[in-house]
Order: C-alpha cells, then sequence, then structure tokens
C-alpha cells in the first residue's frame, strides 16, 4: 500500500475552497485547483455531521482504496480536495468508487 501525496495544512485547503472549481453529488463534493508543483495532491474531509469518529474514518478508507486505484489516471498538476457531505449506510467501496469517478469525469480529471 503506498502512501499519496496529500494536502495537510488549512491554508492549503482554504486555497482549493475559494478558488478551486467543485463539483457535487449526494454525498460527494470534489474541488479542484491547479498547482506548479507537477505533482497531484489529496485532501480528504469529513464533518462531525458525517456520524461518529468510526463512521467518519470508515469513509475515508473507502475513498483511500479508490483513489490509489485511480490515482495514476489523475492529472499531474491539481490539487483535489474530497468533502464527504452526508452520511451514507450502505456505503461500500464499489458505491463510493462510482460516485468518485463520475465526479472526476465531470471536472475532466481522468485521463483515459
Amino acid at each position: 500500500m503506498s502512501k499519496l501525496p496529500t494536502l495537510s495544512k488549512n491554508y492549503e485547503f482554504q486555497r482549493v475552497y475559494k478558488r478551486g472549481k467543485y463539483a457535487s453529488s449526494k454525498t460527494l463534493v470534489v474541488y479542484v485547483l491547479p498547482n506548479r508543483s507537477g505533482k497531484c495532491h489529496l485532501g480528504l474531509t469529513t464533518s462531525k455531521k458525517v456520524g461518529n469518529a468510526v463512521a467518519r474514518n470508515r469513509l475515508r478508507r473507502l475513498l483511500r482504496e479508490n483513489l490509489r486505484s485511480l490515482y495514476p489516471k489523475l492529472p499531474d498538476d491539481k490539487d483535489i480536495v474530497i468533502v464527504v457531505r452526508k452520511p451514507d449506510d450502505k456505503a461500500c467501496l464499489q458505491s463510493i468508487g462510482r460516485e468518485l469517478n463520475g465526479l472526476l469525469k465531470r471536472l475532466d480529471l481522468i485521463r483515459e
């Protein structure tokens, strides 16, 4: 399991929120902003509205696993922040993957 390059500082997330483009669905919002580092950085957030710590961490693990498979298809010069919007008790790896894939295609981020 390789570690993905991530955004970690609050100001990095705020920059993507304020200046980036976004696409949303029922349970996810994806923000994207070009960067100059030459590497795609990812950020994941889940609010306390999603549920308790166990539920939030489960959704983050599912998102990270989907992102590991999609990372080679993503462009090299983008910062991407994914926000879990609403709790979904029926969320599984495939359903989150389909939703994430659709949002990334809507933002023209996936290279085929």
